[in-house]
């Protein structure tokens, strides 16, 4: 794959004691490019924090329309024991979703006789199932039912 070029401004930087996190926005630019996506992205932040790439989350990615900037809102936490697990499930499956697809491996079918010997299908052909005709009655009125009147 092609390095992307892009320039990532730290903005504002919020410590979350309760988390056990730092929580990041950044803006990043990336001109003549289509917004990146997570998996382009986390390298490059991760590098932009002095930190490895599975202790940052990816929260949002936010557009600016009109111009070739993004908001990104990170978290960064100390130790990969401190990620809520939900949260750590929620970005695996972002960033596979995204991820291109390896061409799956083609397994050997298994072969289906081809067909069933005569004698099977000549046993089907005698036995027809019986059909019995019946013959409807005609409905008789009930005379217990109430007239209008």
């Amino acid at each position: 794959m092609g390095e992307i070029i892009m320039k990532i401004n730290v903005g504002n930087k919020k410590e979350n004691a309760l988390m056990k996190r730092e929580e990041v926005e950044m803006m990043i630019d990336h001109s003549g490019k289509a917004t990146p996506s997570r998996i382009e992205l986390l390298p490059e932040i991760a590098k932009t924090l002095k930190t490895k790439d599975e202790l940052v989350i990816i929260d949002k990615i936010f557009h600016v329309a009109g111009k070739a900037n993004s908001k990104v809102k990170v978290f960064a936490y100390k130790k990969k024991d401190d990620i809520p697990k939900l949260q750590a499930e929620k970005s695996a499956r972002r960033s596979k979703a995204k991820a291109p697809k390896e061409p799956e491996k083609e397994t050997p079918k298994k072969e289906e006789p081809a067909e069933k010997p005569k004698e099977e299908k000549e046993s089907e052909k005698k036995e027809e199932p019986k059909v019995e005709k019946k013959t409807e009655e005609p409905k008789k009125e009930e005379s217990g039912k109430k007239q209008k009147g």
